[in-house]
Parts: structure tokens; sequence; C-alpha cells
């Protein structure tokens, strides 16, 4: 039996190349820590005094390298998929050069020991710049040339029939450089296409592949690795439906406007010759930041349990027996991260006789709601015993809050993926709005948080919590 050679596009994609770009930059990381070295010693005369020994540069060698080939990581310089001519694509490797010599600088600060001279790390820094923007430029040489003979092309559909649609079409034949082979263009209504419609596309050479709600079945068949929508006028709620649809399936999305006014705070822009397009986020949190994070979490809350529980649980707890006998507290089971359910704690708010599972209250009229519950609401003081449910695990600090079971039941598919991550104490609805925000608004702002969240942003979400709940605006 023979095997086939692997074609240029599973070697672009392949992990294989990721293991030799890993190996080349061990290479190029270890002549830039160690080459720069020798350059300081041969530059003895202009510097005015020597350079110490090797030993301290080699004991530090390997880390040196691994914090460069970490940082690669968290900056996606082994990702192979990014087929569009980036903006960015400078930006990016600067940033990661600028942090790779911040990483240095650390590493020096803990190992003071050693007397890491302060011009070998730059210099390291310097070569090290040059190494990654040259192998590089070298790697996107590579993939244009093939790209350009056809080979290793990724099979992409548009979404529209409108006279954008055709421009972008025009934009990707023009320019095979990005590497982009058009399968055929999707139909956005249900409706039979017009003559003016059938008439554009004959005139553009473009095959329809068929209707918006046989785009699952579409991508199946024509095998389409990447869908672009050019769609002007797109309702919000169908953005998420074909948002979740193509992930679900491994698609790549990318929104195409001759607008910037889309373009989302964190999503990547590109350009297709004259066309801005934003490649939307798949949502997954790098894993330095998940583990920040987590740590954020841990220290918050456990300094927030023990200042809760030393100034504000008795009077609390005697101010919720006073409004209305029954328990102090409240434990009701909520839906977390992936579908699963916990118990979430809280202090009781509502009279013992109103039911367990219904739908929250959205006044402050609320028969339910006792007065001390109405005040411990408004301040959002009723959710203090979470910060327990935020050292188990079961919750963070900022995220969508963590819905009623019955609720979760009656999610269409596109809305589960507020389940992508841990409910929160707070989050981007909260602090924008509160809860007198519509749920479809409030939907909205949860997909914003899921697929641009961050550390940065969730510091944030936790600064701006401050004054709204201080303000106590919408809050019932």
């Amino acid at each position: 039996m023979t095997t086939s050679a692997p074609s240029v596009d599973s070697i672009w994609k392949s992990r294989w190349l990721s293991l030799f770009l890993i190996g080349v930059d061990v290479v190029g990381y270890s002549l830039s820590w160690m080459g720069a070295w020798y350059m300081r010693g041969a530059l003895e005369e202009t510097f005015g005094s020597p350079i110490n020994d090797q030993g301290p540069y080699q004991t530090v060698h390997l880390l040196v390298v691994m914090v460069a080939i970490l940082n690669a990581f968290a900056f996606g310089l082994y990702i192979h998929r990014r087929r569009l001519s980036s903006l960015n694509h400078p930006a990016l490797l600067m940033k990661a050069s600028y942090h790779w010599l911040l990483y240095i600088v650390v590493v020096a600060f803990f190992f003071k020991e050693l007397d890491l001279g302060r011009s070998v790390i730059v210099m390291a820094a310097a070569f090290g710049t040059v190494y990654l923007f040259t192998s590089r430029s070298l790697l996107r040489w590579a993939k244009r040339r093939s790209l350009e003979k056809g080979v290793g092309t990724v099979r992409c559909a548009i979404l529209g029939t409108s006279q954008l649609a055709i421009e972008v079409k025009e934009s990707l034949r023009n320019h095979p450089e990005v590497g982009f082979s058009l399968v055929g263009l999707i139909k956005l209504s249900d409706e039979a296409t017009t003559d003016e419609e059938q008439r554009l596309l004959d005139a553009n050479g473009v095959r329809l592949l068929g209707k918006r709600d046989d785009i699952a079945s579409i991508i199946a068949e024509h095998r389409v690795e990447e869908l672009f929508l050019a769609v002007a006028d797109l309702a919000p709620q169908e953005q998420f439906k074909l948002l979740n649809m193509a992930e679900v399936r491994g698609v790549s999305v990318h929104v195409v406007s001759n607008i910037f006014g889309v373009i989302l705070e964190s999503a990547k822009v590109d350009e297709i010759s004259t066309f801005p397009v934003v490649t939307l986020r798949d949502g997954h949190l790098p894993f330095h930041q998940t583990m920040m994070k987590r740590a954020l979490d841990l220290a918050l809350s456990l300094v927030g349990v023990v200042v809760w529980l030393l100034f504000f649980h008795w009077w609390i707890a005697i101010l919720v027996r006073r409004g209305s006998p029954g328990p102090v507290f409240f434990s009701q089971e909520r839906v977390g991260r992936d579908g699963r359910v916990f118990n979430i704690l809280k202090y009781r708010t509502m009279h013992t006789e109103a039911k367990r599972y219904d739908i929250a209250p959205t006044s402050e009229e609320d028969p339910r709601v006792t007065p001390a519950g109405r005040w411990l609401r408004r301040t959002s003081l009723d959710e203090l015993p979470q910060l327990l449910n935020v050292l188990k695990g079961d919750m963070s600090l900022v995220g969508p809050r963590p819905e009623m079971p019955f609720l979760v039941d009656q999610y269409e598919p596109w809305q589960r993926r507020r389940l992508d991550v841990k409910p929160g104490l707070t989050g981007l609805w909260q602090v924008i709005g509160r809860k007198n925000l519509p749920l479809h608004l409030n939907m909205q702002y949860d997909f914003y948080y899921i697929k641009n969240q961050s550390f940065l942003l969730d510091l944030e979400i936790l600064f701006r919590t401050i004054p709204a709940v201080l303000k106590g605006k919408g809050a019932f």
C-alpha cells in the first residue's frame, strides 16, 4: 500500500510545522542570547569595561529560551491558518519581542547573584527581534508563493448576494496571495432569486450554493472552511446563530464591512484589497490569562470573605431575620460552565412562601421581596455569600450571571454559548445597564464579553462595578 505525500495545505496547517518552528526558534533564540555575550565581549573597548565570564549566561540559557518559546505561544506565532494580509503582523512581532525583553529582565532580577549584564540583555533582545522578523517573513514568503500557485488554499463561501458580496468576490479572485478558493455565494433570504440578482450573479460568474437555511449542509457538501459575512443588516440574534453554527463545525467566520464602526475592541482586523475584514475571536482565554484570572479570583474572594464575615455578616443576618421570619441564607441550583449545576448561596431577600424557582423580580414593587430584601438587592449585598462560590471554583468574579436550570432549558443552541465560561459575580451587563436591560441586550453584552474576554477587561469590569453598585442603578 502506498501513501500519498501530504499536500502543502496540510503541511501549512500541521503540527509538524509548529514543531519545526519551535526547533528553529530554539536555535534562533539561543544564538541571540549567547551571540549577545560574544558581541559584548568583542566590544569591550567600546564599552570601556570587560564582560563577566560566560558561566552565568549559560546557567540561565535554557530558561531564557524556554521563556521565548512560551512567549511565542502566547502571541500565536505557531498558528498557521492566518490567511489574510494582516495589518497587525509587524505589530504582533514587535509586541512579542518587547515582552521577551521584559521576561529576560525578570529573569535577571530573580538571578541577581549572576550579575547578568544589561548590555547583553539589550543586545539579545535586539538580535531576537531581528531573528523573529526574519524567520516569520521567510515563512510568510514561502506560504504566499505556494498560495499564488493555487496550492494550500482555503475553501471559503460568502453569505450574501448584494453588491458588497460581489465586490468581496472580486477582491478574493484578484488577490490569490491571500489564499482563499471561493466556492460560491449563499443567499441570505429564503425567497426566490430575483431576475436582477441572477443577472448580477451571471455577469460575475458566481455560483449560488443555496439559501441560508441550508448553510449547514452547504458547509458539509462543499467542504467550506471559512465563511465571509457580507451582510449589512443581519439581526444580532441571527449573527449569533450563524457564528455558533459555524464554530461548532470548525468554520472560521469573517465579518466584512466597508465601515470601521462594527469593529470589536479586541477583534483581529485584516484587509483584502481595500476591504477591512474583522475576524471574530473564538472566545477562549489564553492559558496564562486563565491562570491569572483564577489567581485574581482566589486572592480577591479570600480577602472579600474575611472582610464580609468580620464586618458585614452579623448585622445583615439580623436585618434579614427582623424583616421576615425564616432562614438567613438562600440556596438555589444554578447552571455553570459547560452546563454543570451547582448551588449558589445568597442572603434571603424574599418571603419564605415565594416559589423557589421563578422569574427574578424586575421591579422594586414585587410583593415577593421583603423590605430588607429590597435594600439588600439594591446594594447587591445579598450576593456577598457568592464569594464562597468563587473560592470553590463554581463561579468567577467576572462573567455572565448564572441562570436557573429551567431558564437554561429554554435556551436556543446559540444562547448556550453563555455556558462556555464560568458565571460571575459581576459582568459587563451589570456595570453598563444593571438589571433593567432587556433579555436580548443582556445576551449581547454577555456574548461581547465571551468573545473579547481578557484579564485586563476583567479588571476594568471590576473597577466599574464599584460605582455601579453604589448607584444601585437598575438593581431589583
